[in-house]
């Protein structure tokens, strides 16, 4: 099986450089162009079974309430249900979840990148004095673990695993700084080697146990629709014991996560961006594209225009 994370496409406030937390921020229309590329790209992705004509079937997506994520994740399931079959146990709508929103900024809500109020947002020190702490953003991503990830995930390690499950692939769509505290709750979870794999090796261990959950924080990069892919296995019966060493282990017994691609954006290839400020302006579902003016439908009504 296959976890795979997501960040959403350009929104009008990335482009406009703002703090865009809570904020509503919508798709710019290169934006939506990304969320198409990788709808297509993750859709055709191949699964675990080791055979090429595999792909993977997604059989649950999940989303941050805001509309930038919820679209990219709408553009995800869009792609599944074009590509056709029957797998029964492909997902059938985007659910959504207030608990993946980004962080929130608060006062800083709409300031601009660099303004004097404005601190290291991935830092020590928070963006704004009243933003949210890193704390209360791992209690909203453990909760969503809680509630959607780990009975999914659980349940993996139960029975012997068939070719089923290894096309099987969950996607979780929201935000830079959500998504980095969701990846290392779960690696927390089930994965302390695994997490302490892809530590900086300068981040030592010590001091109070706050400051050891900021250390045990990854920040991987993500781009706009930039994803992350972690391989979900049985676990051979020999590493439940390496990684039985207190709490943060609790939920490692049969499962076993890895990050296989960080930050992938290869569906953005040659993708440009339009000029004259149109890529970078709020996208207009009304407008109509080229294939609608010279589609089958618009030769249809062509003709009977002459009627």
């Amino acid at each position: 099986m296959r976890l795979i994370l997501v960040r959403h496409g350009e929104s009008v406030d990335n482009v406009a450089g703002l703090y865009a937390g809570s904020r509503d921020s919508a798709l710019t229309a290169h934006g939506v162009l990304q969320t198409q590329r990788l709808g297509a790209h993750v859709a055709a992705l191949p699964s675990a079974t080791g055979s090429s004509a595999d792909t993977i079937v997604i059989t649950h997506i999940f989303s941050s309430d805001l509309q930038r994520a919820f679209a990219t994740a709408s553009a995800i399931l869009d792609a599944q249900k074009k590509r056709g079959g029957s797998e029964a146990c492909a997902a059938m709508d985007v659910v959504k979840s207030v608990d993946l929103r980004e962080r929130d900024f608060r006062s800083g809500e709409g300031v601009r990148f660099g303004a004097p109020a404005a601190g290291d947002v991935d830092g020590g020190r928070n963006a704004f004095a009243d933003a949210e702490s890193r704390d209360e953003m791992r209690v909203r991503a453990e909760r969503f673990i809680d509630t959607h990830l780990h009975p999914l995930l659980d349940a993996g390690a139960d029975g012997p695993l068939k070719d089923v499950d290894r096309r099987r692939a969950i996607v979780v769509v929201a935000h830079g700084l959500i998504l980095n505290v969701v990846l290392s709750s779960l690696l927390q979870h089930y994965a302390p080697l695994e997490l302490a794999r892809l530590l900086p090796p300068s981040l030592a261990v010590g001091g109070s146990e706050a400051a050891q959950r900021r250390r045990l924080e990854l920040r991987v990069p993500w781009s706009n629709t930039g994803y992350l892919v972690m391989s979900v296995t049985k676990r051979k019966t020999e590493e439940t014991e390496d990684e039985k060493n207190g709490d943060t282990a609790r939920r490692a017994d049969g499962i076993r996560l890895q990050v296989t691609k960080v930050n992938c954006v290869e569906h953005l290839d040659g993708l440009k961006k339009t000029r004259g400020g149109i890529g970078s302006a709020r996208f207009d579902p009304t407008q109509k594209t080229m294939d609608a003016f010279f589609g089958p439908s618009a030769q249809k009504r062509k003709r009977g225009d002459g009627a």
